[in-house]
């Protein structure tokens, strides 16, 4: 049978998308480099450097490193001129990791080699049930982050960009008002829980494990935060959490454990609030099979979804559905769900009667 023009087309256009997918990793390699190298820094604080002298201040050989120069300009990350002379882009100056968190540092723990040799034992995990980072590095995303200073720094940054990315959407979408005290379960350096204390005047409580949030009172002060607006305690979400809040929020931080480890987190949590209390859920949902599979900001759920579990025991960003059963069966009644113009939307739960 004779291929038709339009089966040609076709099969043209699906082939594009397969050889990007395969040269992907070459992308986010040299993107990561840069970053490493600091070369979005330099530029971003010089303006347009010669290949020489980016090489020289980077100590790497200016023949390599033009091939990586080269390739991130032909994405427009960067902009090659005339005489191997590069220059800085908007999505650069988007990378720069010197001016505090950035969209840099969660490409970073994204991609660093141990996240990368995750991705290795990918194959091999899914045969034994193994969670492929801690069979590439012997220990928990979370063990090796606090072991490593570099990797621990990176990856808190990371968590504070991912959250000043979506909060401004996230609070002109919904009214936390109505609390008098909210409390960030697993609230990293305090992003969230300033943005709210901030817009809506009420109390805050900050809560997580003590090496995250050690860095959590020079973070608030540079966002503005009154002393003695949110309180900081430490602890374990499997022991127990804190009382004294009529919401607890959480954001990305249920989608890092399985149903069972998420179910005990859960009834701490139930037990940690007042009959009328409320949970929200600050979450990107897995889009069931009718919904769409990109997010308005672009990240893709069902994609990122899959990073989260080869990085952690039974992680994996779930559909809402699959959220609100978990949550039922730990008695909670599903309120609202409100989106945003970001990849977060808010799942709001009671307490079951």
């Amino acid at each position: 049978m004779t291929a038709t023009p339009t089966h040609q087309a076709s099969e043209l256009e699906a082939k594009k998308q397969l050889f990007d997918m395969m040269l992907a990793f070459v992308k986010s390699q040299c993107l990561y480099v840069a970053a490493r190298l600091g070369i979005y820094n330099l530029l971003s604080d010089q303006g347009e450097q010669s290949l020489s002298t980016i090489a020289k201040t980077t100590q790497t050989d200016p023949e390599r490193l033009y091939f990586v120069l080269r390739a991130l300009a032909h994405v427009g990350v960067l902009e090659e001129k005339p005489d191997r002379v590069f220059a800085p882009t908007v999505m650069s100056n988007l990378m720069v990791t010197n001016r505090g968190a950035s969209i840099g540092h969660l490409a970073m723990h994204l991609l660093e080699p141990a996240q990368w040799n995750a991705w290795n034992m990918l194959e091999e995990s899914l045969h034994t049930g193994e969670v492929p980072f801690e069979r590439a590095n012997g220990q928990g995303v979370y063990e090796f982050c606090q072991g490593d200073d570099w990797s621990g720094d990176v990856f808190i940054k990371a968590m504070s960009f991912f959250t000043a990315h979506s909060i401004e959407a996230l609070l002109d979408a919904y009214d936390f008002s109505r609390f008098k005290t909210v409390m960030d379960v697993g609230g990293g350096q305090g992003g969230l829980i300033a943005g709210i204390v901030k817009r809506f005047g009420c109390k805050g409580i900050l809560f997580d494990v003590p090496y995250v949030a050690a860095t959590a009172p020079a973070y608030l002060e540079q966002q503005g935060v009154e002393a003695g607006a949110i309180d900081i305690i430490t602890g374990d979400v499997f022991v127990e959490i804190p009382t004294g809040a009529d919401a607890i929020v959480m954001k990305y931080f249920i989608s890092a454990w399985n149903d069972e480890d998420a179910a005990k987190i859960l009834h701490n949590c139930k037990k940690a609030l007042p009959p009328h209390g409320r949970i929200v859920l600050l979450q990107a949902f897995v889009p069931d099979l009718d919904e769409p599979k990109t997010a308005p900001d672009g990240i893709m759920p069902g994609i990122f979804a899959v990073q989260i579990n080869v990085a952690v025991p039974g992680g994996g960003w779930r559909t809402k559905k699959q959220f609100q059963s978990l949550f039922e069966q730990c008695g909670f009644r599903l309120e609202q769900v409100v989106d945003t113009t970001t990849n977060l939307s808010a799942m709001e739960f009671s307490i079951a009667g």
